[in-house]
């Protein structure tokens, strides 16, 4: 807003008895009428950039929650959201955890045995009774009370690598430091300090036969073979397979959690001579039970989007300006402005184009698939209920149970195609949906929101212009006005001396 240049003193019409900044506001209501309606005009336009933002909010708010890979419940662009599997334990088992993935195959699966868990390569695990005293990890190293106890070469050092990674620690080294550079470093091992068994271990970040330690000593006697004051000679260590035996086959793992066929096995313990049995079952209910979360929460969304461009439009309700807003309650105000940004994307050309895009993605085929959505009960309803998804479930559970694999393609199959007819034609309705949503969330920020931006910009720049124009004209009506005030107050005063005057002679 343009700054009041205004300097001159104001006059208070003491030699007119007029009211002067009165007269002057009334000489320039016209001016301020301008000023007021080009800031009314800047509101309108900020209320409808502010309205865009709030539809790209909501439809990035939907995909994130329902379209997106990061999506902290389902996506339901990933075909694993269709295919949902429950696991039922015939064998009670503490041995293993089971859990079936989308991939999984239906039916009976039996663990013959669990003969051997995974575990990492392991140095010291065995070794106690390291210190003479209880020790605290915030001791140096010269300074513990090892049983064996710790030498240092000529520079007070010790010196070891282990997996191929040198250190070297001095003997003020407090051993919580040592332990906790050794965890940080690339040797890819934990070492860890029982005060319960007085031992120390050190073991490899990962599990399996693959896995090792390997440690060299190579000054002082931390880990010298024989004479070790860690009580953990030099030497390889390595870990083991989990080993079992699945409907008969023999399968060996490196970790105790993988998965096989679709199904996540996590082994707990050894079970050698006990069979453990459980069964896969499709759960067509958790995969409705999506699907009609997914409808309810776009039906939302759209709900909202038609209520936005469907909204009526009071044109008797302007911006109101400072001036009536000083005359007006809070509450008062808060009323007058919901009517005044009522309609504000009446039949916004955008959004009515969203609108007619998802609705044709609901009733358009899916090329390839063999089904339209119709067919497995998603349909548009009737015309005033607009892109709104009516949800048959009797349709929808057939059609899971008897064609699953139909079911997924319609709502994720993608298309490989330049060709923008072709690609839609192609694409499962969650893939229509989503670039829907992506089209008209690139339009409105690159064509629309920027175009809002410049002429708020603009209008901004008028009213500036409008201002400094006021300001020119109220500086010189009340320079005027004092001059005017100036004048009447000489004359006023030649009056008075002579009506002195006469008044002498008369004497």
């Amino acid at each position: 807003m343009a700054i009041n240049p205004v300097t001159t003193n104001r006059v208070t019409g003491l030699a007119s008895g007029l009211d002067i900044d009165t007269l002057v506001t009334g000489m320039l209501q016209i001016d301020q009428s301008r000023i007021d309606r080009q800031n009314q005009t800047t509101t309108k336009l900020q209320w409808k950039a502010d309205a865009l933002r709030e539809v790209n909010s909501l439809l990035k708010a939907f995909r994130e929650t329902n379209l997106s890979v990061l999506s902290p419940n389902t996506n339901m662009m990933s075909a694993s959201s269709y295919s949902s599997f429950d696991v039922t334990m015939l064998t009670d088992t503490s041995a293993v955890t089971v859990k079936a993935g989308s991939s999984a195959n239906t039916g009976k699966v039996t663990i013959n045995s669990i003969t051997q868990l995974a575990t990492s390569a392991t140095a010291g695990a065995a070794s106690e009774d390291i210190f003479s005293t209880e020790i605290s990890k915030n001791t140096a190293l010269e300074d513990l009370s090892f049983n064996t106890p710790l030498t240092f070469d000529v520079d007070d050092n010790i010196k070891f690598s282990i997996n191929g990674t040198d250190f070297t620690f001095s003997k003020d080294t407090l051993l919580n430091d040592m332990m906790s550079q050794i965890n940080a470093s690339d040797a890819g091992v934990t070492i860890s300090y029982s005060s319960l068994k007085d031992g120390f271990t050190i073991a490899s970040k990962t599990t399996g036969s693959a896995s090792a330690v390997t440690i060299v000593n190579t000054a002082g006697n931390a880990f010298e073979a024989g004479n070790s004051a860690f009580g953990i000679d030099a030497g390889t260590y390595n870990g083991q397979d989990a080993m079992l035996n699945i409907d008969g086959y023999n399968v060996e793992k490196s970790s105790n959690t993988f998965t096989i066929d679709g199904i996540t096995y996590t082994l707990k313990n050894e079970s050698p001579s006990t069979p453990i049995s459980f069964m896969v079952d499709k759960n067509v209910d958790t995969t409705i039970d999506k699907i009609t979360a997914f409808v309810d929460s776009y039906n939302e969304l759209i709900g909202k989007l038609q209520d936005m461009i469907g909204e009526d439009v009071y044109r008797s309700y302007s911006p109101l300006t400072d001036t009536q807003k000083e005359e007006m309650s809070e509450s008062e105000i808060e009323d007058w402005e919901k009517q005044a940004k009522s309609g504000v994307l009446h039949n916004d050309s955008g959004i009515s184009s969203l609108l007619t895009k998802v609705r044709s993605a609901l009733y358009t085929k899916v090329e390839g698939t063999g089904l339209s959505l119709s067919d497995i009960g998603l349909t548009t309803g009737k015309y005033g209920d607009g892109a709104k998804i009516t949800l048959d479930e009797d349709k929808l559970r057939d059609a899971l149970e008897n064609n699953p694999d139909a079911v997924t393609s319609l709502f994720t199959q993608t298309s490989s195609s330049t060709d923008k007819t072709t690609k839609f034609n192609e694409s499962g309705l969650m893939v229509r949906i989503s670039n829907a949503f992506l089209d008209y969330t690139e339009l409105a920020t690159d064509a629309s929101l920027s175009s809002l931006e410049a002429q708020i910009s603009d209008s901004k720049e008028y009213v500036e212009s409008l201002e400094d124009k006021y300001y020119d004209k109220q500086e010189t009506l009340y320079l005027r006005f004092s001059a005017m005030e100036t004048a009447l107050a000489e004359m006023n005063s030649q009056s008075s001396w002579l009506s002195s005057m006469f008044s002498s002679t008369n004497s």
